[in-house]
């Protein structure tokens, strides 16, 4: 009884529209009063342990970095160079639109900022092609879940830190995953728009293409130096976000120069206001995590799992189906803080590779950042793209259904996962 009020407590207040943190921490409260009694205090020990930690402080300059780059130049160059590359395709905007989210994605970390930055410019050049508008923002919508999943990512950071396991593992694991899925994507989207009659523009210019990568050069390194600096031992995760923030700052003010100096303190303080909801979340999530562990929730998930399935894949399976529900009613970040500590025990108990069964757990939520009626990709695609919801979701099934068949292969083949991790 006493764990079904904790449940039950925090998805009612989830439902009424309470601030995610906020139910969080009242739902734990709500038990602590109810079956222990143990000073309220621990509640706010537990969240200012939830963020001392030196690794998380890579989130807000991850999240700052990107701002800078939005601002900077660096996502419209980025696109002018995918433009270039793939741009002469069936479907080649469609085909740009993704491409581009991959390489955004490989600087931010976020889905939200990946949608935004590569959807602002995109989405209304599809529609200025022709694209059906609710196509291009579905398009747009599912090329923004390869933001935490394509090296760096802040739910690959959120991930090590709770589950305990190498920050450097977790970040180069998604990188294979990542791209393989942006392939079956890409894939999908050109068979589509071969269907709807949608043409390539240009022609395939080796030169034209030099020249693009020539000025999107500066742009395309920054990913180069944070796993650089990260495998070459130089930095640590912690650091190479740093770093980042301060290369963006550089290239947008010295080397692109569409940051002017009195707008550094805005655009960075959009990033703090950002990355501040992020911890926050992160904060409540360990107070709300350890009153779960203290009802004894993980033991009692771990010892229904290992009664009941034998076979560790089926486990993944099912916690990959828990996950895609819980998704399309809670964002990325808080799914998986609150849900890491339960089925990770679980998961070591059935000698699953912990760095291998990390990257499922994002890929899978991250599928849910563009599902609703809760997925923030969704929302910001409508926002950039100025198309209603409801016309967007009738294009999402068979992209999404895309992604799900390679995230089933990636689970079925974890060499994908685990290669690069297990040669460096």
């Amino acid at each position: 009884m006493d764990l079904a009020v904790l449940i039950i407590a925090f998805f009612v207040l989830l439902f009424l529209g309470i601030p995610i943190a906020i139910a969080l921490c009242a739902s734990a409260i709500l038990y602590l009063v109810l079956y222990t009694d143990i000073p309220l205090i621990i509640i706010g020990q537990q969240m200012l342990k939830g963020v001392d930690s030196f690794t998380l402080m890579a989130i807000p300059f991850f999240v700052i970095a990107g701002c800078l780059m939005q601002s900077g130049g660096i996502s419209r160059r980025i696109v002018d160079f995918a433009k270039k590359l793939v741009g002469w395709m069936p479907g080649g905007l469609a085909v740009v639109d993704v491409v581009a989210s991959m390489i955004f994605a490989a600087m931010t970390g976020a889905g939200a900022a990946t949608t935004a930055a590569v959807g602002g410019i995109m989405i209304p050049s599809m529609e200025e092609e022709g694209y059906d508008p609710g196509f291009a923002s579905a398009v747009q919508t599912v090329g923004g879940v390869f933001g935490p999943i394509i090296p760096p990512s802040i739910l690959m950071v959120l991930y090590a830190v709770a589950a305990g396991t190498s920050v450097g593992d977790m970040l180069l694991a998604g990188l294979l995953p990542g791209l393989f899925l942006g392939l079956v994507l890409i894939v999908v989207v050109v068979i589509q728009c071969i269907r709807k009659g949608y043409r390539g523009s240009g022609r395939f210019h080796l030169v034209e293409v030099a020249k693009s990568f020539c000025h999107a050069f500066w742009a395309l390194l920054a990913p180069i130096i944070i796993l650089g600096g990260i495998y070459s031992g130089l930095v640590t995760p912690t650091e190479a976000s740093a770093l980042c923030c301060f290369y963006c700052l550089i290239v947008g003010v010295f080397i692109y120069k569409e940051i002017k100096i009195k707008d550094i303190c805005k655009i960075v303080y959009g990033g703090v206001k950002s990355a501040a909801g992020i911890m926050l979340i992160v904060a409540a999530t360990q107070a709300f995590g350890w009153v779960i562990t203290r009802a004894g929730i993980p033991q009692k998930m771990a010892q229904t799992f290992t009664s009941s399935i034998t076979n560790p894949l089926v486990f993944v399976f099912a916690v990959c189906v828990i996950l895609l529900v819980a998704g399309c009613f809670i964002d990325a970040v808080p799914a998986l803080l609150i849900f890491a500590p339960i089925f990770c025990p679980t998961a070591d108990a059935y000698g699953i590779n912990m760095i291998y069964f990390g990257v499922v757990m994002v890929i899978v939520l991250c599928i849910g950042l563009a599902t609703p009626p809760v997925g923030i990709n969704l929302y910001v695609a409508s926002s950039v793209g100025g198309q209603p919801v409801h016309k967007i979701i009738p294009h999402l099934p068979i992209p999404l259904l895309a992604i799900f068949v390679g995230t089933v292969i990636v689970i079925l083949v974890p060499e994908i996962i685990t290669f690069l991790p297990n040669v460096l």
